[in-house]
């Protein structure tokens, strides 16, 4: 496990990453947000911090904290899971987005959080492999963390009034999809494999190039009305 005693501060980056596109709309709003917007941010947020304390403890060895703590990451995993899910169809009716976009975002998260919760439960499956199961676990980085960084790269297009900005979420949609992409190749290169974790979440971070053409598609939108119908 010696590989991994550095893991936690390189986990820190996602973490502030989320944290910081997340700021302006929820923490900074956090007493005007809805509950079901408190519960998601909230069960986010836990779960990010106990990704980079469970490397730390068990190159540390202290297992005993890494799996008791382990038990509450199940927990926190299904709240972001479920509460996720409980946001879909309110923004399917924000009608400060353009109808594509609204459909489009749902299709984004009806495939990442599909992925964060199979990464989650192959982590559990391959807990008896270290190797397996770190792979996995970092690999739900990968599934959470294209929302946060979305936003976050908006920053600076309304820090310089850029005319327009909204227009440009698609470019800023792939780019934090290629992002992704560049991070799971340049870990599967050091490593030399091409680990099933980050395979899967590599391609599934390709979704984040297409929302505004599927979300545009009345199959989806079709399939969203019936899975999301509030």
């Amino acid at each position: 496990m010696n590989k991994y005693k550095n893991a936690h501060l390189w986990l820190l980056i996602p973490f502030i990453i989320v944290m910081l596109g997340f700021f302006p709309s929820f923490w900074m709003k956090f007493t005007e947000v809805p509950w079901r917007q408190h519960l998601h941010g909230i069960t986010a947020t836990a779960w990010f911090i106990l990704l980079v304390a469970q490397p730390y403890l068990i190159t540390r060895g202290r297992a005993a904290e890494h799996r008791r703590y382990g038990m509450l990451a199940l927990v926190l995993a299904g709240g972001v899971i479920a509460s996720g899910l409980n946001v879909i169809p309110y923004n399917l009716v924000n009608e400060r987005l353009p109808e594509a976009a609204r459909y489009g975002l749902s299709f984004i998260d009806a495939i990442l959080m599909p992925g964060f919760a199979f990464a989650v439960v192959m982590a559990v499956i391959r807990s008896k492999r270290a190797d397996d199961h770190a792979r996995w676990m970092i690999s739900t980085v990968f599934w959470a963390v294209s929302p946060g960084l979305f936003r976050l790269l908006f920053v600076p297009l309304f820090v310089l009034q850029v005319p327009n900005a909204a227009d440009k979420s698609p470019y800023l949609l792939a780019a934090a999809g290629a992002a992704n992409i560049v991070v799971l190749a340049v870990l599967m290169l050091r490593e030399r494999r091409a680990h099933p974790a980050y395979v899967l979440a590599a391609v599934g971070s390709t979704v984040m190039f297409v929302p505004m053409q599927v979300g545009a598609m009345q199959w989806w939108r079709t399939v969203a009305d019936a899975l999301f119908t509030l």
